[in-house]
């Protein structure tokens, strides 16, 4: 597998054109997402020409994952769209947080098969590339919107992840925003699972964090974040239950 992480403007057109196709495959015809976007071809008012992207190819060429990072110090989805999601802490606007989006890691040509993204840790390593393009530039937070499902595979990824709300109900799933902390534990532990791709390591075990200790610390370390900007609102709670513990098969990691 390999990467191309760049902006917009740096992207060939026929690879940024294949990138916007291959989200709409994901987001639109696999998840099932409402968005106002063209057939075939997936972007929103957050792609613009200095959007960051991160784009995952394999041997053949084929687009097999993706992620968009966006500066806090711009518009970004956490907070034009799910401030809500917040729990009421001050807007983050900063130079060293960043936002990721648009994250997926699947293959989907119809002959792919469905097991090959869990084998070749494919969400990982996405991941790990989108964190060593944001650690070498000085971004020491990630921002995210997701599921309880991937908030648990990062977390047993070993991932430094925090969530900093209890989830709300949006488009009928529990919904959550979370910071991941671009720093040598995430980076090591997603490291791991490259190493074990490339078969130079065996597969990295599990790693169990207790949630009310991580959600206690990020929101103690967002709190003294200098963000002046106040959210729009609280996060009515939900508790996370057996059914919000969906499978990840072909699309190991999904981020709004």
């Amino acid at each position: 597998m390999n990467f191309v992480s760049a902006r917009a403007c740096e992207l060939s057109p026929a690879l940024y054109d294949s990138l916007a196709g291959y989200r709409y495959q994901v987001f639109v015809e696999r998840l099932g997402w409402d968005l106002k976007t063209a057939p075939g071809y997936e972007q929103d008012q957050f792609d613009h020409d200095d959007t960051v992207h991160v784009v995952a190819r394999n041997d053949e060429g084929d687009i097999v994952g993706c992620g968009r990072l966006l500066p806090t110090t711009e518009s970004y989805l956490l907070e034009s769209v799910f401030p809500e999601l917040l729990n009421g802490l001050p807007v983050p606007r900063s130079e060293q947080i960043w936002e990721l989006s648009r994250f997926a890691a699947m293959e989907v040509k119809a002959d792919a098969d469905g097991m090959n993204a869990r084998r070749h840790f494919m969400a990982e390593r996405v991941l790990l590339e989108a964190l060593r393009f944001c650690a070498a530039r000085g971004v020491t937070h990630l921002l995210a919107v997701s599921t309880l499902a991937v908030e648990r595979l990062m977390q047993r990824a070993g991932v430094d992840v925090h969530r900093i709300g209890p989830p709300s109900m949006i488009g009928g799933q529990p919904v959550l925003a979370f910071v991941i902390a671009v720093n040598e534990r995430s980076l090591n532990a997603l490291a791991a699972f490259e190493a074990a791709a490339q078969g130079l390591g065996a597969k990295p075990l599990p790693v169990r964090t207790p949630h009310m200790s991580d959600a206690l610390q990020s929101l103690i370390a967002l709190a003294q974040q200098p963000w002046a900007q106040p959210s729009h609102a609280l996060v009515q709670g939900h508790t996370p239950t057996n059914t919000d513990a969906q499978h990840l098969d072909e699309v190991a990691l999904q981020l709004h």
